[in-house]
């Protein structure tokens, strides 16, 4: 049994839980596009950081509706509202976006191209490479925020009563009852081990990476109690 100054314990798996997880999955991707392209429009479009944190928001936006090992995708959800009509077709677009130019290069939004540059006569003087980039405009940023903005209302509502369940579930259970469940795993390596080679499981688990390797298991168990 668990100590009786436990104050968190993780729900065992069930239907409901597993949904939880795969809600709180994708909200946390959406949120993460709503943050980065939040950040854009305080930097403003002409700024450096634009194009990047623009490319970012289309890559946490999209992850939800590909395809992944772990959880099912948000559009094959029978749970979670569809993508309202009046932005699906911004949604396609945002798609495509993603995949011919923010993950894959084959998109005329980017152009390479091999110049020479000339002198006052029009002679060569040197090659060069340039390449021409259409970055996302303000006035569409504007509308990928609503469509961001709807699918975290959906995604929350959908949540909304997985969590009633969960809860009328678990308020009449015991402590001794509470205290059997297994917790999560915590384990720690130096921060160069860091790498996103392993996949999730239906085990809770999570790695802290830490600039300096801590003595012992105690110190990690220490810094998660806080």
């Amino acid at each position: 049994m668990k100590s009786s100054s436990q104050r968190i314990a993780v729900l065992p798996d069930r239907p409901d839980s597993r949904l939880l997880v795969e809600l709180t999955s994708h909200a946390s991707d959406l949120s993460e596009a709503s943050h980065t392209l939040a950040s854009a429009f305080a930097a403003g479009e002409s700024s450096e950081l634009w194009f990047p944190l623009t490319s970012h928001s289309v890559t946490a936006y999209i992850r939800p509706f590909i395809h992944s090992n772990v959880r099912r995708r948000l559009d094959q959800m029978p749970e979670v509202p569809t993508v309202p009509p009046s932005l699906s077709r911004l949604h396609e677009v945002v798609r495509q976006y993603r995949n011919t130019t923010i993950a894959h290069s084959q998109s005329n939004l980017a152009l390479p191209l091999p110049i020479v540059l000339l002198d006052n006569a029009g002679n060569p003087t040197k090659v060069a490479p340039v390449s021409l980039i259409n970055q996302m405009p303000m006035a569409f940023a504007e509308r990928f925020a609503e469509l961001v903005a709807a699918m975290e209302d959906a995604v929350e509502r959908a949540t909304q009563p997985v969590l009633e369940r969960l809860h009328a579930w678990v308020k009449n259970k015991t402590a001794e009852e509470i205290g059997n469940w297994d917790p999560p795993e915590f384990v720690h390596e130096a921060a160069l081990e860091f790498n996103a080679g392993e996949r999730r499981t239906g085990v809770p688990r999570y790695t802290a990476y830490w600039q300096e390797q801590l003595a012992n298991d105690e110190q990690v168990s220490e810094h998660f109690s806080h």
